[in-house]
């Protein structure tokens, strides 16, 4: 619910990083979107749970390296708490941390040099439900997923076609809208058809449908 005053259309928005210029730097583009606001701040890992009754952010933007505590430990904790979705901040080296936050419960991840407008869509396309995959790392990331984890032959054969071709285009990065508009069908059976996929499939949510369709190159 949006404090008083406060247009209740705006996604409010926790920023965790411990290097005050990066929020700073966050704080500002942020405030050039008119539907993104930022409610709280948290210099580290460590503070972030305190932090979610005070501020009750509908997304966290969370940097993947800090000092006492890493943005997957963080994750991790947003997530067992019942949270708002987590938007993880990486640089280009990052790939095996990264992959730690994905398995952490991350709903994407954006680099941190990427342009302000991409940052801005991530931040937003997270808030909604969806999963944000940064190309520019995916590809490194993904491989450092599944280096750390078993593979084995998906079954499938619980999914009805359509299930299959909508697991097939979210794990593209698509978005319900542009998953909706590739197939033809209204935003809601996306979302019907996710639902049920993420069901037999025993995923987690979109981020790991993202990862599964990756992991077993269903693209």
């Amino acid at each position: 619910m949006a404090a008083p005053g406060e247009d209740a259309r705006m996604i409010r928005v926790l920023l965790v990083d411990d290097q005050e210029v990066v929020r700073e730097g966050l704080r500002s583009l942020i405030a050039t979107d008119r539907n993104l606001t930022v409610v709280g701040e948290c210099s580290d890992g460590d503070e972030v749970i305190d932090h979610l009754d005070a501020t009750r952010p509908d997304v966290v933007v969370m940097d993947i390296r800090m000092r006492r505590v890493d943005g997957a430990t963080a994750t991790a904790a947003v997530r067992a708490a019942n949270g708002p979705p987590v938007l993880v901040l990486t640089t280009f080296d990052d790939d095996e941390t990264l992959a730690a936050a994905l398995r952490a419960g991350a709903a994407g991840f954006v680099v941190k040099s990427a342009p302000g407008e991409d940052i801005l869509r991530a931040i937003t396309t997270v808030a909604a439900g969806d999963a944000w995959i940064d190309p520019r790392v995916a590809g490194r990331v993904l491989a450092a997923y599944r280096a750390s984890r078993p593979r084995a032959a998906p079954d499938l054969s619980a999914l009805t076609e359509r299930e299959l071709e909508v697991l097939t285009v979210v794990g593209r990065g698509l978005t319900n809208r542009e998953a909706a508009d590739t197939l033809y069908v209204s935003e809601a059976t996306i979302k019907t058809h996710l639902g049920r996929v993420l069901a037999k499939l025993g995923l987690r949510d979109r981020s790991a449908a993202i990862v599964f369709v990756h992991d077993h190159d269903l693209r």
